[in-house]
């Protein structure tokens, strides 16, 4: 039988109170990881954690350019939680299958 890896995602001010070969509800925690954005990304950044081309977040996030007009910028602090919180929210009708 092979075990079956699963990543749990959680944000917030401080880290949270959990420790390697900790047990919780059957699973053993065996890494933890702390990702912290810079302090300015570009578009290369952002294209490689979200599912969308270089156009398409450069017309969604016009407004949170703070580079100039070449080089385009943004504070990954307002773009991240726009771009996670716009990809849940599509519209149309449902697939029919």
């Amino acid at each position: 039988m092979f075990k079956q890896k699963y990543i749990i995602t959680v944000e917030s001010e401080s880290p949270p109170q959990i420790c390697l070969g900790d047990k919780i509800h059957g699973a053993t925690v065996i890494s933890l990881e702390v990702e912290q954005y810079p302090d300015l990304v570009d578009l290369a950044w952002l294209t490689k954690r979200f599912p969308l081309s270089r156009e398409m977040l450069s017309q969604k996030l016009e407004l949170f350019n703070v580079g100039g007009s070449g080089k385009k910028l943004y504070d990954p602090n307002l773009v991240v939680p726009f771009l996670k919180n716009d990809l849940r929210n599509r519209t149309g009708r449902p697939r029919k299958n």
